[in-house]
């Protein structure tokens, strides 16, 4: 589809519209024809609200821009699953409430139900699914309980109760570097510098930084190429089963599961310390420092992590 990125996003739209007919009816409906859950229910019924359509078209419409800028994607038939939790991975990492990401989600859960019906009416044979369950999860993890510590007890002995040798060594680097578990994922060459230094590659247009690790974690995440994909060379994980290994090491070492992103908070606060008791630095300056490790623009953000 050619046109701007207004004009684009409108025009899917136009396909579930329903201003002026009944949302009861075509809830029953759907529940006649098998929906049972509200998202199952949400996924056959169109937007019947001004204000709902508006809200989700200029989300939408932010999101595709994103994707341009980023990705270069200029057309929103082409748009992918990738784009959409890149997007929605950049909103958690500025720091946006829980129940703003969620309105964020839905809006773009009816895009993909949009451009679904808008393939279906053009016969263009694309078919979208964005699955949106990893950033969801990350999303729980990292904004659902931003007013309370998510640090974890006694983090060694949570990464040394993991039994999977592979989930043990991204915790460590977790613990180690302050990384969010996508930046761990995908694993190449290009991320491994001199000085036993890792580099999280942001992609295009975002911001690349390097964090020391100690010898044996370096080289432990080094080895871990071995096990890399042969067509890209990179190493691969499942997010989801690393998650689960967490959850069951906070259990055996009786702690409370406060997700991967907790042994980011241990980093922050950690490295925090750290930085004023043995280097001096002030607190704006130790801020500032550990804001540039964890990849956050705002050193606001960053704050959250010192509670």
């Amino acid at each position: 589809m050619r046109g701007s990125v207004v004009y684009q996003v409108h025009e899917v739209f136009k396909e579930i519209i329903r201003f002026g007919e009944s949302k009861h009816e075509a809830k029953e409906l759907a529940r006649e024809q098998g929906a049972k859950t509200w998202h199952e229910i949400s996924k056959n019924i169109g937007i019947y609200s001004y204000k709902t359509a508006d809200q989700y078209r200029d989300i939408s419409k932010e999101a595709f821009r994103y994707a341009k800028e980023q990705f270069n994607v200029k057309d929103i038939e082409k748009l992918q699953g990738e784009h959409i939790r890149a997007y929605l991975e950049s909103k958690i990492a500025d720091g946006i409430k829980y129940s703003t990401f969620q309105k964020y989600s839905a809006a773009l859960e009816k895009l993909e139900i949009a451009l679904n019906k808008y393939a279906e009416t053009h016969d263009t044979g694309k078919e979208y699914h964005f699955d949106l369950s990893s950033v969801r999860e990350q999303a729980r993890e990292v904004l659902e309980r931003t007013q309370v510590t998510r640090a974890y007890e006694n983090p060694q002995a949570l990464i040394n109760s993991i039994q999977n040798p592979e989930y043990h060594v991204i915790a460590q680097a977790q613990y180690e570097g302050g990384f969010r578990i996508s930046e761990l994922n995908h694993l190449s060459e290009k991320n491994f510098k001199e000085n036993n230094t890792f580099q999280v590659i942001s992609g295009k247009g975002g911001k690349d930084r390097e964090v020391p690790l100690s010898k044996e974690t370096y080289q432990a995440l080094q080895s871990l190429l071995d096990k890399a994909d042969k067509s890209d060379g990179k190493y691969k994980f499942n997010m989801d089963a690393y998650r689960n290994a967490l959850k069951e090491a906070a259990q055996t070492s009786n702690q409370e599961y406060t997700g991967s992103h907790g042994l980011r908070w241990n980093f922050a606060q950690e490295k925090f310390m750290e930085l004023q008791r043995d280097h001096g630095k002030t607190y704006e300056q130790a801020l500032q420092i550990v804001s540039n490790l964890l990849g956050h623009e705002r050193a606001d953000i960053t704050e959250h992590y010192l509670r």
